[in-house]
Protein backbone atom coordinates (compact mmCIF):
# COMPACT_ATOMS: atom_id res chain seq x y z
CA UNK A 1 0.00 0.00 0.00
CA UNK A 2 1.59 3.06 -1.11
CA UNK A 3 1.83 5.99 1.02
CA UNK A 4 3.73 9.32 0.84
CA UNK A 5 4.31 12.67 -1.02
CA UNK A 6 3.35 12.52 -4.68
CA UNK A 7 4.49 15.34 -7.26
CA UNK A 8 2.52 15.35 -10.37
CA UNK A 9 4.17 17.35 -13.18
CA UNK A 10 1.79 18.77 -16.06
CA UNK A 11 2.36 21.48 -18.61
CA UNK A 12 -0.79 23.24 -17.99
CA UNK A 13 -3.23 22.34 -15.36
CA UNK A 14 -6.85 22.09 -17.50
CA UNK A 15 -9.67 22.18 -15.47
CA UNK A 16 -11.31 18.65 -16.14
CA UNK A 17 -7.91 17.52 -14.27
CA UNK A 18 -9.28 18.86 -11.39
CA UNK A 19 -11.63 16.41 -9.83
CA UNK A 20 -9.25 14.02 -10.33
CA UNK A 21 -6.40 15.61 -8.47
CA UNK A 22 -8.38 16.21 -5.70
CA UNK A 23 -9.67 12.63 -5.64
CA UNK A 24 -5.82 11.89 -5.52
CA UNK A 25 -5.18 13.84 -2.94
CA UNK A 26 -7.71 13.10 -0.63
CA UNK A 27 -6.90 9.15 -0.21
CA UNK A 28 -5.15 8.80 3.28
CA UNK A 29 -1.95 9.01 3.91
CA UNK A 30 -1.26 10.58 0.45
CA UNK A 31 0.14 14.06 -0.38
CA UNK A 32 -0.23 15.76 -3.56
CA UNK A 33 1.14 18.33 -5.02
CA UNK A 34 0.79 19.37 -9.26
CA UNK A 35 3.21 21.82 -11.11
CA UNK A 36 1.68 23.21 -13.91
CA UNK A 37 2.19 26.28 -15.80
CA UNK A 38 -0.10 28.08 -18.83
CA UNK A 39 -0.77 27.00 -22.04
CA UNK A 40 0.36 29.07 -25.45
CA UNK A 41 -2.42 32.03 -25.94
CA UNK A 42 -3.60 30.28 -29.11
CA UNK A 43 -4.26 26.84 -27.59
CA UNK A 44 -7.67 27.99 -25.82
CA UNK A 45 -7.51 25.65 -23.15
CA UNK A 46 -9.74 26.46 -20.03
CA UNK A 47 -7.32 25.83 -16.54
CA UNK A 48 -8.03 25.50 -13.35
CA UNK A 49 -6.55 28.10 -10.28
CA UNK A 50 -6.83 26.22 -6.98
CA UNK A 51 -6.87 22.34 -5.04
CA UNK A 52 -8.78 22.17 -1.71
CA UNK A 53 -7.22 18.71 -0.88
CA UNK A 54 -4.25 18.69 -3.03
CA UNK A 55 -1.59 21.39 -3.43
CA UNK A 56 -1.05 23.30 -6.48
CA UNK A 57 2.38 25.22 -7.65
CA UNK A 58 2.12 27.42 -10.56
CA UNK A 59 5.00 27.91 -12.72
CA UNK A 60 5.66 29.88 -15.57
CA UNK A 61 6.06 27.53 -18.82
CA UNK A 62 8.80 28.97 -21.34
CA UNK A 63 7.96 28.35 -25.36
CA UNK A 64 9.75 28.24 -28.15
CA UNK A 65 9.76 26.82 -31.54
CA UNK A 66 12.20 24.61 -33.67
CA UNK A 67 11.96 22.88 -37.01
CA UNK A 68 8.06 22.35 -38.93
CA UNK A 69 6.64 24.67 -35.74
CA UNK A 70 7.95 22.01 -33.13
CA UNK A 71 7.44 22.99 -29.80
CA UNK A 72 9.56 23.34 -26.95
CA UNK A 73 8.94 24.01 -23.11
CA UNK A 74 10.58 24.27 -19.48
CA UNK A 75 9.05 24.69 -16.72
CA UNK A 76 10.77 27.51 -14.49
CA UNK A 77 11.21 26.95 -10.60
CA UNK A 78 11.08 23.25 -11.20
CA UNK A 79 14.50 22.62 -8.42
CA UNK A 80 12.55 24.62 -6.26
CA UNK A 81 9.47 22.91 -6.34
CA UNK A 82 10.86 19.22 -5.72
CA UNK A 83 13.44 20.41 -3.22
CA UNK A 84 10.54 22.37 -0.93
CA UNK A 85 7.65 19.72 -1.47
CA UNK A 86 10.47 16.65 -1.95
CA UNK A 87 8.37 14.01 -3.42
CA UNK A 88 8.25 10.17 -3.01
CA UNK A 89 7.00 9.56 -6.78
CA UNK A 90 6.79 11.30 -9.80
CA UNK A 91 4.34 11.33 -12.34
CA UNK A 92 5.08 13.20 -15.24
CA UNK A 93 3.28 14.03 -18.66
CA UNK A 94 5.32 11.10 -21.36
CA UNK A 95 5.88 13.88 -23.43
CA UNK A 96 9.54 14.39 -23.86
CA UNK A 97 8.78 18.29 -25.23
CA UNK A 98 8.41 18.91 -21.69
CA UNK A 99 12.61 19.53 -21.39
CA UNK A 100 12.47 20.56 -17.81
CA UNK A 101 10.79 16.97 -16.98
CA UNK A 102 14.51 15.43 -17.98
CA UNK A 103 15.71 17.54 -15.12
CA UNK A 104 13.08 16.32 -12.83
CA UNK A 105 13.84 12.28 -13.77
CA UNK A 106 17.62 13.05 -13.16
CA UNK A 107 16.84 14.66 -9.61
CA UNK A 108 14.82 11.54 -8.68
CA UNK A 109 17.22 9.31 -9.34
CA UNK A 110 19.75 10.71 -7.40
CA UNK A 111 17.47 9.71 -4.95
CA UNK A 112 16.73 6.59 -5.95
CA UNK A 113 12.41 7.66 -6.11
CA UNK A 114 10.36 6.38 -8.82
CA UNK A 115 9.32 8.21 -11.67
CA UNK A 116 6.55 7.25 -13.82
CA UNK A 117 5.41 8.61 -16.97
CA UNK A 118 1.52 9.17 -18.15
CA UNK A 119 0.51 9.21 -21.75
CA UNK A 120 -1.46 8.40 -24.71
CA UNK A 121 1.35 6.20 -26.05
CA UNK A 122 2.62 6.99 -29.89
CA UNK A 123 0.37 9.37 -31.66
CA UNK A 124 0.70 10.06 -35.35
CA UNK A 125 2.94 12.63 -36.48
CA UNK A 126 2.83 15.32 -39.56
CA UNK A 127 5.61 17.11 -41.26
CA UNK A 128 9.19 16.30 -42.52
CA UNK A 129 10.03 12.39 -42.35
CA UNK A 130 13.11 13.25 -40.41
CA UNK A 131 11.67 14.87 -37.74
CA UNK A 132 9.11 12.05 -36.97
CA UNK A 133 12.30 10.08 -36.85
CA UNK A 134 13.92 11.93 -34.67
CA UNK A 135 10.79 12.61 -32.41
CA UNK A 136 10.08 8.93 -31.80
CA UNK A 137 13.41 8.02 -31.29
CA UNK A 138 13.78 10.66 -28.34
CA UNK A 139 10.28 9.95 -27.16
CA UNK A 140 11.43 6.49 -26.46
CA UNK A 141 14.88 7.51 -24.86
CA UNK A 142 12.95 9.58 -22.73
CA UNK A 143 10.50 6.71 -21.76
CA UNK A 144 13.38 4.59 -21.17
CA UNK A 145 14.32 6.65 -18.29
CA UNK A 146 11.08 6.43 -16.29
CA UNK A 147 10.56 3.81 -13.85
CA UNK A 148 7.16 2.68 -15.15
CA UNK A 149 3.80 4.14 -17.16
CA UNK A 150 0.33 4.84 -16.64
CA UNK A 151 -1.05 5.46 -19.85
CA UNK A 152 -4.85 6.33 -21.29
CA UNK A 153 -5.90 3.48 -22.92
CA UNK A 154 -4.78 -0.25 -24.17
CA UNK A 155 -3.62 1.52 -27.39
CA UNK A 156 -1.26 3.21 -25.38
CA UNK A 157 0.08 0.41 -23.03
CA UNK A 158 0.57 -1.58 -26.97
CA UNK A 159 2.76 1.36 -27.90
CA UNK A 160 4.95 1.50 -25.00
CA UNK A 161 5.35 -2.02 -24.82
CA UNK A 162 6.72 -1.84 -28.46
CA UNK A 163 9.34 0.56 -27.47
CA UNK A 164 10.24 -1.73 -24.88
CA UNK A 165 9.06 -1.30 -22.01
CA UNK A 166 8.36 -3.98 -20.02
CA UNK A 167 4.65 -4.93 -19.61
CA UNK A 168 4.90 -5.25 -15.66
CA UNK A 169 5.66 -2.08 -15.20
CA UNK A 170 2.69 -0.08 -17.48
CA UNK A 171 -0.86 0.56 -15.96
CA UNK A 172 -4.04 1.57 -17.78
CA UNK A 173 -5.87 4.03 -16.03
CA UNK A 174 -8.94 5.43 -18.22
CA UNK A 175 -8.81 8.46 -18.97
CA UNK A 176 -12.29 9.59 -17.01
CA UNK A 177 -13.98 12.91 -16.18
CA UNK A 178 -16.27 13.92 -13.04
CA UNK A 179 -20.07 12.65 -13.83
CA UNK A 180 -21.69 14.02 -10.97
CA UNK A 181 -22.55 16.71 -13.22
CA UNK A 182 -23.84 14.79 -16.18
CA UNK A 183 -26.12 12.62 -13.92
CA UNK A 184 -27.27 15.78 -11.72
CA UNK A 185 -28.26 17.60 -15.71
CA UNK A 186 -29.87 13.86 -17.18
CA UNK A 187 -31.88 13.78 -13.20
CA UNK A 188 -32.97 17.17 -13.95
CA UNK A 189 -33.94 17.17 -18.25
CA UNK A 190 -32.97 13.73 -18.86
CA UNK A 191 -36.86 12.43 -19.47
CA UNK A 192 -38.56 15.69 -19.58
CA UNK A 193 -38.64 16.92 -23.76
CA UNK A 194 -41.01 20.16 -22.88
CA UNK A 195 -37.91 22.96 -22.96
CA UNK A 196 -36.22 21.44 -25.99
CA UNK A 197 -38.27 22.63 -28.62
CA UNK A 198 -37.89 26.26 -27.25
CA UNK A 199 -34.14 25.82 -26.47
CA UNK A 200 -33.24 25.03 -30.05
CA UNK A 201 -35.28 27.59 -31.32
CA UNK A 202 -33.37 29.87 -28.76
CA UNK A 203 -30.18 28.37 -30.12
CA UNK A 204 -31.23 29.55 -33.50
CA UNK A 205 -31.09 25.55 -34.99
CA UNK A 206 -34.14 23.93 -36.10
CA UNK A 207 -36.31 22.29 -33.31
CA UNK A 208 -37.35 19.77 -35.66
CA UNK A 209 -34.34 17.80 -37.16
CA UNK A 210 -32.32 15.57 -35.69
CA UNK A 211 -29.08 17.25 -34.19
CA UNK A 212 -25.84 15.80 -34.45
CA UNK A 213 -23.23 16.73 -32.27
CA UNK A 214 -19.19 17.96 -31.85
CA UNK A 215 -17.82 19.20 -28.30
CA UNK A 216 -14.20 19.99 -28.67
CA UNK A 217 -11.36 22.28 -29.31
CA UNK A 218 -11.52 23.33 -32.91
CA UNK A 219 -7.96 22.20 -34.20
CA UNK A 220 -6.80 20.27 -37.57
CA UNK A 221 -6.66 16.87 -35.88
CA UNK A 222 -10.30 17.23 -34.52
CA UNK A 223 -11.28 16.68 -38.44
CA UNK A 224 -14.06 19.07 -37.94
CA UNK A 225 -13.80 20.14 -41.58
CA UNK A 226 -14.24 16.36 -42.90
CA UNK A 227 -17.66 15.73 -40.51
CA UNK A 228 -18.60 19.08 -41.80
CA UNK A 229 -17.97 17.71 -45.71
CA UNK A 230 -19.61 14.48 -44.93
CA UNK A 231 -22.86 15.90 -43.71
CA UNK A 232 -23.68 18.35 -46.74
CA UNK A 233 -26.04 16.10 -48.93
CA UNK A 234 -27.43 15.08 -45.36
CA UNK A 235 -28.49 19.00 -44.49
CA UNK A 236 -32.01 19.36 -44.29
CA UNK A 237 -32.12 15.94 -42.97
CA UNK A 238 -30.20 16.72 -39.78
CA UNK A 239 -28.26 19.75 -38.67
CA UNK A 240 -24.81 19.77 -36.93
CA UNK A 241 -23.75 21.91 -33.64
CA UNK A 242 -20.47 22.65 -33.18
CA UNK A 243 -19.55 23.27 -29.66
CA UNK A 244 -16.07 24.61 -29.10
CA UNK A 245 -13.03 27.10 -29.41
CA UNK A 246 -9.67 27.11 -30.42
CA UNK A 247 -7.56 28.65 -33.59
CA UNK A 248 -9.27 26.83 -36.14
CA UNK A 249 -12.81 27.93 -35.02
CA UNK A 250 -13.01 31.63 -37.66
CA UNK A 251 -12.05 29.05 -40.74
CA UNK A 252 -14.61 26.25 -39.86
CA UNK A 253 -17.21 28.97 -39.45
CA UNK A 254 -16.32 30.65 -43.20
CA UNK A 255 -16.14 27.06 -44.55
CA UNK A 256 -19.31 26.51 -43.21
CA UNK A 257 -20.93 29.75 -43.83
CA UNK A 258 -23.15 28.51 -47.18
CA UNK A 259 -24.56 25.89 -45.16
CA UNK A 260 -25.13 28.02 -42.06
CA UNK A 261 -28.90 27.38 -41.95
CA UNK A 262 -27.83 24.16 -40.57
CA UNK A 263 -24.47 24.39 -38.99
CA UNK A 264 -24.49 26.25 -35.59
CA UNK A 265 -21.05 27.16 -33.68
CA UNK A 266 -22.27 28.26 -30.35
CA UNK A 267 -18.32 28.72 -29.19
CA UNK A 268 -17.29 27.10 -25.78
CA UNK A 269 -19.89 26.34 -23.35
CA UNK A 270 -20.06 24.73 -19.99
CA UNK A 271 -22.63 24.15 -16.80
CA UNK A 272 -26.43 23.83 -17.97
CA UNK A 273 -25.72 25.56 -21.55
CA UNK A 274 -23.16 22.30 -22.43
CA UNK A 275 -25.12 19.95 -20.43
CA UNK A 276 -28.28 21.13 -22.74
CA UNK A 277 -26.31 20.43 -25.87
CA UNK A 278 -25.20 16.80 -24.81
CA UNK A 279 -29.02 16.41 -23.92
CA UNK A 280 -30.72 17.69 -26.71
CA UNK A 281 -28.06 16.21 -29.61
CA UNK A 282 -29.48 12.87 -30.86
CA UNK A 283 -25.85 11.80 -31.76
CA UNK A 284 -22.50 12.58 -31.11
CA UNK A 285 -19.98 12.54 -33.53
CA UNK A 286 -16.10 12.59 -33.04
CA UNK A 287 -14.32 12.56 -36.32
CA UNK A 288 -10.31 13.04 -34.75
CA UNK A 289 -8.88 12.88 -31.41
CA UNK A 290 -10.77 13.90 -28.57
CA UNK A 291 -10.99 10.99 -25.61
CA UNK A 292 -12.57 13.30 -22.98
CA UNK A 293 -15.67 14.98 -25.13
CA UNK A 294 -16.11 11.14 -26.07
CA UNK A 295 -16.11 10.08 -22.38
CA UNK A 296 -18.75 13.02 -21.75
CA UNK A 297 -21.14 12.52 -24.59
CA UNK A 298 -21.07 8.84 -23.04
CA UNK A 299 -21.89 10.31 -19.26
CA UNK A 300 -25.04 11.85 -20.90
CA UNK A 301 -26.42 8.78 -22.79
CA UNK A 302 -25.44 9.49 -26.29
CA UNK A 303 -25.08 6.82 -28.94
CA UNK A 304 -21.62 7.95 -30.73
CA UNK A 305 -19.71 8.13 -33.58
CA UNK A 306 -15.67 7.71 -34.20
CA UNK A 307 -12.77 7.39 -36.23
CA UNK A 308 -9.60 5.85 -34.64
CA UNK A 309 -7.73 8.72 -32.85
CA UNK A 310 -6.03 9.12 -30.16
CA UNK A 311 -6.87 5.24 -28.61
CA UNK A 312 -9.24 6.68 -25.80
CA UNK A 313 -12.18 5.53 -28.27
CA UNK A 314 -11.27 1.88 -28.65
CA UNK A 315 -11.96 1.32 -25.19
CA UNK A 316 -14.87 2.94 -24.46
CA UNK A 317 -17.13 2.46 -28.00
CA UNK A 318 -18.11 -0.90 -27.97
CA UNK A 319 -18.93 -1.03 -32.32
CA UNK A 320 -22.55 -1.45 -32.56
CA UNK A 321 -23.27 -1.49 -28.93
CA UNK A 322 -22.91 2.27 -27.68
CA UNK A 323 -21.74 3.25 -31.01
CA UNK A 324 -20.08 2.78 -34.59
CA UNK A 325 -16.68 3.45 -36.22
CA UNK A 326 -15.83 4.78 -39.54
CA UNK A 327 -12.18 4.39 -41.57
CA UNK A 328 -10.00 7.33 -40.54
CA UNK A 329 -10.55 10.12 -43.03
CA UNK A 330 -13.18 8.48 -44.88
CA UNK A 331 -15.89 10.68 -45.24
CA UNK A 332 -18.36 8.68 -47.63
CA UNK A 333 -18.04 6.09 -44.62
CA UNK A 334 -18.52 8.57 -42.09
CA UNK A 335 -21.98 9.93 -44.10
CA UNK A 336 -23.08 6.24 -44.71
CA UNK A 337 -22.53 5.48 -40.57
CA UNK A 338 -24.59 8.81 -40.04
CA UNK A 339 -27.26 7.77 -42.74
CA UNK A 340 -27.54 4.18 -41.19
CA UNK A 341 -28.14 5.54 -37.29
CA UNK A 342 -30.56 8.11 -38.38
CA UNK A 343 -33.15 5.64 -39.74
CA UNK A 344 -32.97 4.22 -36.13
CA UNK A 345 -34.34 5.93 -33.60
CA UNK A 346 -34.82 3.06 -31.03
CA UNK A 347 -31.84 1.56 -31.84
CA UNK A 348 -30.07 5.16 -30.81
CA UNK A 349 -31.89 5.29 -27.23
CA UNK A 350 -30.54 1.79 -27.05
CA UNK A 351 -26.99 2.19 -27.74
CA UNK A 352 -27.28 5.63 -25.57
CA UNK A 353 -27.81 3.38 -22.80
CA UNK A 354 -25.36 1.05 -23.02
CA UNK A 355 -22.93 4.38 -23.23
CA UNK A 356 -24.21 5.61 -20.22
CA UNK A 357 -24.04 2.00 -18.50
CA UNK A 358 -20.24 1.39 -19.48
CA UNK A 359 -19.25 5.10 -17.92
CA UNK A 360 -20.76 4.16 -15.04
CA UNK A 361 -19.25 0.77 -14.70
CA UNK A 362 -16.37 0.73 -16.06
CA UNK A 363 -15.23 4.00 -16.68
CA UNK A 364 -15.46 6.01 -13.68
CA UNK A 365 -13.35 8.87 -11.76
CA UNK A 366 -13.36 6.20 -9.14
CA UNK A 367 -12.05 3.71 -11.31
CA UNK A 368 -8.95 6.07 -12.78
CA UNK A 369 -8.06 6.57 -9.27
CA UNK A 370 -7.98 3.21 -8.37
CA UNK A 371 -5.24 2.71 -11.11
CA UNK A 372 -3.09 5.08 -10.43
CA UNK A 373 -3.14 4.15 -7.04
CA UNK A 374 -2.49 0.28 -7.71
CA UNK A 375 0.68 1.13 -10.67
CA UNK A 376 1.69 3.48 -7.30
CA UNK A 377 2.18 0.57 -4.72
CA UNK A 378 3.24 -1.76 -7.24
CA UNK A 379 6.44 -0.09 -8.45
CA UNK A 380 7.35 1.42 -5.17
CA UNK A 381 7.27 -2.07 -3.83
CA UNK A 382 9.70 -3.34 -6.59
CA UNK A 383 12.26 0.14 -6.17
Amino acid sequence: MFRGRIGIIQRIFAGYRKPFFEKLGSLPSIDVSVFAGQPLQNESIVTAEKLSSAHLWPTKNLYWTVISGYMLCWQSGISQWLHEFNPDVLIIGAEPRLLSSRFAIWWMKRRHRLSIGWGLGELPRSGPRFLALAHYLYTRNFIHCLDGLLTYSSKAAQDYCKLGIPADRIFVAHNAIDNIESEMFLSKWGSDDSWRSQWKTDIDIDPDLPVLLFVGRLLPQKKVEMLIRACIPLLGQCQILIVGDGPWKSYLEDYAKPYSKHIRFVGYQSGEMLAKCFIAADIFILPGWGGLALYQAMSYGKPVIVSFGDGTETDLVRNGENGVFFRPDDEGDLKEKICSLLGQKERLVEMGQTSIEIIRKEMSLDAMVDSFYRALSVLSATK
